[in-house]
């Protein structure tokens, strides 16, 4: 079995789920006492979550130093635990090789190939401000076909105060539930929507969305144990 490296802490709620969801998986796969082999690296997120939006050179350069540190303990693929950070991936990827050829499993990328696959048209994309204001994760997918639909600025700003206020610090609530729900069912017209923060699948499941869900955590973590199994 390959080793599966994890950029965590980014933030740290979320990132019990990619480390839950991987051993989940391989399990199943495997059976009996089996487990996932993963190096996490778990990083202090302040420096990047308060420069969304402001410093986008101060954030890559946070994100490449951590990349080779991870890479520099040898794991056979990496998962970065937060769909915001990909933009700053890309703008340093190019920078990491070929001193380390290590694959990373891209969260935008595979969500746009899943959105394919299901021959969605027309999707509702939730996630941090700055990513739906961006235009990174919209452009990408864009790019391949597909309509985003993202939400006006004061649900942006509402979903924005849910994530800086509880799901950073793995608080949920039932009001923040209602408040997504209301807000996915507001858009009747979407095929699926896309949870592009890695904290809302801690309020968004099955159970209180209307729309069928992509979640990039979800297909990150198959991709790589596809990858450590084969």
């Amino acid at each position: 079995m390959k080793t599966i490296g994890l950029l965590g802490g980014t933030g740290w709620s979320s990132t019990m789920g990619y480390y839950t969801l991987l051993n989940e998986l391989v399990g199943k796969r495997l059976g009996g006492y089996h487990s996932a082999k993963i190096l996490l690296k778990s990083i202090d997120y302040h420096d990047i979550m308060s420069n969304y939006g402001k410093n986008h050179e101060k954030i890559a350069d946070i994100l490449h130093a951590e990349l080779i540190e991870l890479m520099s303990l040898n794991p056979d693929c990496i998962i970065i635990c937060c769909n915001s950070l990909h933009k700053y991936y890309d703008l340093v990827r190019h920078d990491l090789y070929p001193d380390a050829d290590i694959p990373v499993f891209h969260a935008v990328e595979l969500v746009a190939q899943h959105i394919n696959q299901q021959q969605y048209k027309k999707v509702l994309l939730l996630a941090t401000k700055s990513t739906m204001e961006d235009g990174f994760f919209a452009k990408t997918l864009e790019n391949h076909g597909i309509e985003v639909v993202i939400p006006d600025l004061a649900e942006r700003d509402g979903m924005q105060k849910i994530l800086s206020d509880e799901l950073i610090y793995n608080v949920v609530t039932q009001d923040s539930k209602h408040y997504f729900s209301k807000l996915i069912e507001a858009h009747p017209d979407c095929q699926s929507v896309v949870l592009g923060c890695t904290e809302f699948p801690l309020l968004v499941d099955s159970g209180n969305s209307v729309l069928p869900i992509i979640n990039p955590v979800q297909l990150q973590c198959a991709a790589a144990v596809e990858f450590a199994l084969e």
